[in-house]
């Protein structure tokens, strides 16, 4: 049966692990585990490594002249190994590497291993990285030899950020370990992927989310363009890469923020806590998903369906936004801006009618046509940062609940403001995103 196998390896139980592997003299050969011994025979060494725990059947070999470079967290041996003239981003990995681990052992449970180790590989393996028991494989193209442009405000710091998720890994994958069924990657990718912007958030603070939600959302949107097949929801993507990834980041990253990230990470712990190295039959996207709608109230209940169940879109938009400077100094915003929500199927045919999804009638000349409405949406009003980089200073952030397509708000700030949102974070899955915000 499909829940008796695990999604990773498609095997039906854990391993004990122990490898012995012969290489050129002058390399150093690295295998999941722990180092035994080591030693040279008829010009040839040799290296034995040995796991102290089960893990799953799903490890790599390598083998290079190496150098090493070696740190700490705690009692957790931190090592890369890379090639020599590849340091540009050493310390980097290494800065992402304790972030993580201090993120994921207070918020999930205990990092399982006493050694960490990220093994570089070359470009022509391939571009990504790949998270095995303690090691992690990593190619040059995609951390060791990036430029990662500081001042760019607009760069994204890849190789902090792909640390961040394959580190994520060694929760979410191999310890909950999904059912070789489908949504099993909403455990390993999509919660991968928001545990590293959690981490990412912390680096570069809340403006500079946006930028990642915002290539998140682009590349799912770009994604499902090229679909084939036909989409499924996030809870039953079939290995999907634009929906575990992209629209999964942004799902759990929205649903931390709706319910708080305390709350959220307190859910998904107690969830790990039921399920990490169990035996078969093994967990599902209907277990996961479960734990998250009973820790949402009443009126948050329509993100389970809509970010989960289904797939559902927003049409939000700024259409016109007006200020005045008050005799007490401060400024009131008047913003009027459009709120609309559709779901499609799985041949991308729109649905407003959750009732009677087949029964679509024709919509009037200029009509915006919505499901109903009763949607908690993030309203923002902005100024000029005096900071050094491209985030945006926040006057006001609060999400309003919402009934109806057109509306109209005025808001009070202390400053003047040059800009407003809806939604303004993107954290939404909004088909044209860039109306979201108006300049003032």
């Amino acid at each position: 049966m499909p829940d008796r196998k695990i999604n990773i390896s498609n095997d039906a139980d854990w391993i004990r692990f122990e490898a012995t592997i012969g290489t050129d003299e002058n390399q150093l050969a690295i295998a999941p585990g722990y180092l035994v011994k080591e030693w040279t025979k008829d010009g040839r060494k040799y290296y034995q490594y040995k796991m102290d725990s089960e893990m799953l059947n799903f490890y790599a070999f390598n083998s290079a002249r190496y150098a090493v470079k070696k740190d700490k967290w705690k009692d957790v041996n931190l090592e890369i190994y890379y090639h020599q003239g590849h340091e540009y981003n050493l310390d980097r990995m290494l800065a992402s590497s304790k972030a993580s681990l201090d993120y994921y052992t207070r918020e999930y449970s205990p990092y399982q291993h006493r050694q960490l180790r990220i093994i570089e590989f070359p470009h022509t393996g391939g571009t990504f990285a790949q998270s095995f028991a303690n090691t992690i494989p990593f190619s040059e193209a995609i951390g060791f030899i990036a430029d990662v442009d500081e001042k760019n405000h607009d760069a994204v710091d890849y190789p902090y950020a792909v640390t961040a998720h394959e580190i994520a890994h060694q929760w979410w994958a191999h310890q909950v370990v999904g059912a070789n069924v489908q949504g099993a990657t909403l455990m390993s990718e999509s919660m991968s992927e928001y545990s590293s912007l959690k981490v990412l958030e912390q680096r570069y603070g809340k403006g500079q989310m946006r930028k990642f939600l915002k290539d998140a959302l682009d590349n799912y949107l770009k994604g499902r363009s090229a679909e084939r097949l036909g989409e499924n929801p996030l809870m039953y993507n079939e290995n999907q890469q634009y929906i575990h990834y992209q629209k999964g980041s942004l799902v759990l990253y929205a649903m931390s923020d709706y319910l708080g990230e305390s709350v959220f990470n307190r859910t998904v712990k107690g969830y790990l806590e039921q399920t990490a190295f169990q035996n078969p039959p093994y967990t599902t996207s209907l277990e996961f998903v479960d734990h998250l709608r009973k820790a949402t109230p009443d009126s948050l209940q329509y993100l389970i369906k809509d970010m989960f169940e289904t797939i559902t879109f927003y049409e939000n938009k700024v259409e016109n936004v007006s200020t005045k400077k008050l005799a007490n100094g401060k400024y009131q915003v008047d913003i009027v801006f459009q709120v609309a929500k559709y779901r499609v199927d799985k041949n991308g045919k729109r649905i407003y009618d959750d009732v009677n999804p087949a029964a679509q009638p024709k919509s009037k000349k200029g009509e915006i046509r919505s499901l109903p409405l009763q949607d908690y949406i993030e309203v923002g009003v902005f100024a000029e940062s005096k900071k050094d980089n491209n985030d945006q200073k926040e006057l006001y952030v609060k999400k309003h609940k919402i009934g109806q397509v057109n509306n109209k708000l005025s808001i009070i700030v202390n400053e003047k403001p040059t800009a407003v949102g809806i939604d303004p974070y993107n954290k939404l899955i909004d088909t044209n995103s860039d109306d979201n915000r108006k300049s003032i």
